[in-house]
């Protein structure tokens, strides 16, 4: 997927589902004055309310960079729970986001999560379209290190990828769905891309994963485990454009070590088959919000990928937190290339600010090859 310019990026958050908590659950010091007015406003409260079908929280913000202009984003986020919360599911979450700027780029987004029959069935969706400029320095690390491979790159972008996962056993889950991308009216300033690869786009696919989840909250765990291992099978039956394969393992582990205060790991690693079929854009990229933070999504980017961070996160009391993080992560044409040369380092520190119980907004600063911010919602993995 395209990267989003930084101030964008800021503004089309990721949706999950959060799990059912006690009507108990409640945010002790809330403060006082207007800027518990506002937020309470937008939708920040000590419980969620389900009373109305649905309960949303609303986050506006302006931005200003040299390619868009000034612009004004928004995102919408609502929790419900399609067959109430006594039945045992967790809450189901949907995201609508979208902005537009003085320059005539614009995006909408949708994350839609959904739980029924005791979170033994789990539907998603997630879409992007959007006409914004993006940057790309061709495939692989000498590329990437080559400042003078740096190119504009701008289309119109869709993505839509619906799944359904199915619990056949506590904790083990299934799931399946279809990846498509387009990308239509390319266009660049540099060398690093072809007039072929500027042509219209299809990219479809077929995804097919097994999952293990003890997590015991999806979007801000305090403790448990997430492995996954999916396939991706991208071929020109489908009328798509490209023949290869992607495999992608994720372990996630979560140590609560006192009073909510939080040790998380995660390990990531990809790759892609058949080098000689394989579009550039849908090349594993180090970077972006979730992990290498501090690097600009998609500028390291080849057939394999190996990443790994380690995230402490502390608790000041029930709505502040900070968290403090370091890693490590590398990309390669073939796996043994990820051991033959040098990983590239990222860390961090950040702010937590509880919206709503466990769900919190999140202030990242991350160093890589460039000190980036990060702002969005829930954690990062």
């Amino acid at each position: 997927m395209m990267r989003l310019p930084k101030p964008i990026t800021l503004l089309f958050l990721s949706s999950a589902p959060l799990c059912a908590f006690a009507e108990g659950n409640d945010l002790t010091n809330k403060g006082t004055g207007w800027v518990t007015d506002l937020l309470e406003f937008f939708g920040s409260s000590d419980e969620v309310d389900l009373s109305g079908g649905m309960d949303w929280g609303v986050l506006p913000g302006p931005f200003a960079n040299p390619e868009q202009g000034v612009g004004i984003g928004v995102a919408a986020v609502g929790l419900y729970a399609p067959q109430g919360l006594e039945t045992g599911n967790q809450l189901s979450t949907l995201t609508l986001s979208g902005y537009v700027s003085s320059e005539g780029t614009y995006g909408i987004g949708i994350d839609n999560t959904t739980f029924l029959n005791q979170n033994q069935w789990k539907l998603g969706l997630m879409g992007r379209l959007s006409q914004t400029p993006s940057k790309y320095w061709g495939v692989g690390k000498d590329a990437a290190e080559e400042d003078g491979n740096e190119t504009q790159h701008e289309a119109l972008f869709l993505r839509l990828e619906p799944t359904v996962s199915y619990q056949f056993v506590d904790g083990y889950f299934i799931k399946t769905g279809i990846d498509a991308t387009f990308l239509y009216h390319q266009e660049s300033d540099g060398s690093a891309l072809t007039p072929e690869q500027l042509e219209d786009t299809t990219n479809l696919g077929i995804i097919l994963a097994l999952e293990y989840d003890t997590r015991d909250y999806e979007t801000n765990p305090y403790s448990g485990r997430f492995v996954s291992l999916e396939h991706r099978w991208y071929v020109k039956t489908f009328g798509g454009d490209y023949d290869y394969e992607e495999l992608t393992f994720n372990y996630r582990e979560y140590v609560n070590l006192y009073d909510d205060n939080i040790l998380a790991f995660d390990y990531f690693v990809q790759g892609l088959s058949n080098d000689e079929d394989l579009p550039w854009f849908a090349m594993s990229k180090l970077g972006g919000d979730d992990r290498m933070r501090g690097y600009y999504s998609g500028r390291y980017r080849d057939r394999y990928q190996m990443t790994a961070q380690l995230e402490y996160r502390h608790k000041f009391n029930q709505r502040h937190g900070a968290v403090i993080w370091g890693g490590a992560g590398n990309i390669a044409p073939h796996f043994e290339g990820l051991f033959e040369d040098s990983w590239l380092p990222t860390y961090g520190v950040g702010y937590r600010f509880a919206f709503k119980p466990r769900v919190n907004v999140r202030l990242d600063l991350g160093f890589g090859d460039e000190t980036t911010v990060y702002f969005n919602i829930h954690e990062a993995f």
